[in-house]
């Protein structure tokens, strides 16, 4: 039997998903579901068993229901720029693949939101709302990607300085739960106004940050924002991490731009060194870029004079080692035009190994950067790898994004290897600065849990247990259930 013809699971099961969907978009295929096995990280492939594209949630539902009779497990999946192996099976089952389900169903531009399906990629909404002169939180990741997924997951986009990650924009969800019912979550679960999760219990936490284990959101409340005409992108570079960290602390005091970012040497470089290879000595280990919207010139101008407030301030009073760097006009537009191909493309910061990519992404306090950065580079460079970092303030100084890019070569066991060991290290090393990953893979969260407060764990699995009684969603994610 050729691999194109080779089957998995039951018949029983394809022919009843068949029925729900009809048979173009349902297979039990392997050349159909290889695709669904594999992700640019180390994960180790694992097949599903089936794939469907649902169009509706009647049709979900369906799904859900049989998945609970024949105790198959259920994985969402979005886009295909998975990262973690978040959409790859632990255990077989069905890919719930949602390209069919990419509807705008609404904008709002007096309330100013927008609801969409969970298909709807960066790049369709993005051209949707630019059309009515607004915009959303568009992540510095490739254009095609689903906004549903990242927002639900706690991604971060271009206004995450001015606003926090992309989570604290929803406002409102409708949820297929693991038992086949539907809830709505909000003001919607009211009216047909999706304007806010507020004031009412926080039930939109059952299903935030979850990575599809406690239900599937099929229609999402996101504010929008009117596009501002007016931008700029402000740089400077550092000789150290005490330095730029001490800069973007000064500067997210004031809470005036919408992206505070900055990039280690080795990340600057695309592709990203690979193996590790010495910084030029004369060349900073920092590059910052802020970016800044206005009304008007009067406004940017304004936020210029604060920006080098700012700046002074770190270099008089912390000791800051900064240096003036301008940003190249290109990259700039990038940042200010997203979503973009400019910068939307991590396979680019991989090209130099053979395709493999992965990262420990953080939420981390901005004062313990230092510390952890410190820690980090040592990890990396002992692996052989480049400590390509990038670091990101969230809506003021509390806390922001601390990742490191790693790059590696997925033909050769050694280069996995060693990947999987600096970035376990880094996360390790981590949790004493006050560490969390975001949308972390299994690896991260069994070792996360070993030292967990066991309330938390708890309440995590009883949560898990309730609402998915069969344990049939995305079994496995959470390093608990």
């Amino acid at each position: 039997m050729s691999d194109a013809i080779k089957k998995r699971g039951s018949d029983e099961i394809y022919n009843k998903l068949k029925e729900i969907v009809g048979e173009e978009y349902c297979s039990n295929k392997e050349s159909d579901l290889f695709h669904y096995s594999i992700d640019l990280t180390w994960y180790t492939p694992s097949m599903p068993d089936y794939v469907v594209a649902p169009l509706d949630v009647s049709e979900i539902q369906k799904i859900v229901r049989l998945a609970n009779l024949t105790h198959t497990p259920i994985i969402p999946y979005c886009t295909g720029t998975n990262i973690g192996g978040l959409c790859i099976p632990e255990e077989g089952g069905i890919i719930l693949d949602f390209r069919r389900m990419n509807r705008i169903i609404r904008i709002d531009t007096e309330t100013e939101y927008t609801i969409i399906e969970p298909g709807v990629t960066h790049a369709q909404l993005s051209a949707a709302l630019k059309e009515v002169g607004f915009e959303s939180s568009w992540g510095v990741h490739p254009a095609p990607t689903s906004h549903l997924a990242m927002t639900v997951n706690h991604g971060i986009g271009h206004l995450s300085g001015r606003f926090g990650v992309n989570s604290q924009f929803i406002s409102g969800m409708e949820v297929v739960l693991p038992t086949g019912e539907v809830a709505k979550i909000g003001s919607c679960a009211y009216s047909d106004s999706w304007h806010s999760l507020y004031p009412l219990p926080m039930l939109s936490g059952l299903f935030i940050g979850w990575l599809g284990t406690t239900g599937i959101v099929t229609k999402l409340g996101i504010w929008i924002h009117k596009i501002r005409p007016f931008n700029d992108v402000y740089s400077i570079a550092a000789e150290d991490m005490e330095s730029i960290s001490s800069y973007m602390k000064r500067w997210s005091d004031y809470q005036l731009c919408d992206d505070n970012t900055a990039v280690s040497w080795w990340l600057a470089q695309i592709p990203i060194p690979y193996p590790y290879i010495e910084k030029p000595k004369d060349d900073p280990e920092w590059f910052a870029y802020t970016v800044v919207t206005g009304w008007s010139e009067d406004e940017i101008s304004f936020k210029r004079k604060i920006w080098e407030k700012s700046r002074d301030t770190a270099i008089k009073e912390d000791n800051a080692k900064l240096v003036d760097f301008e940003y190249p006009s290109e990259a700039k537009r990038g940042r200010t035009e997203l979503p973009s191909r400019i910068v939307g493309s991590t396979k680019n910061y991989a090209k130099s190994c053979g395709g493999g990519i992965a990262w420990p992404g953080t939420f981390t306090p901005l004062k313990n950067w230092p510390m952890l950065y410190k820690e980090w580079k040592k990890i990396y460079i002992k692996h052989n790898l480049s400590p390509a970092v990038r670091v990101t303030n969230y809506w003021g100084p509390h806390y922001g994004m601390f990742r490191a890019m790693t790059p590696f070569d997925k033909r050769d066991p050694n280069s996995v290897n060693k990947a999987k060991a600096a970035m376990s290290e880094a996360i390790k090393v981590g949790q004493k600065y006050g560490m969390i990953p975001y949308k972390p893979p299994v690896d991260y969260w069994n070792i996360l849990n070993e030292h967990a407060d066991q309330g938390w764990i708890m309440l995590l699995t009883r949560v898990k247990d309730m609402l998915d009684p069969n344990h049939i969603m995305n079994p496995g994610k959470l390093g608990v259930r």
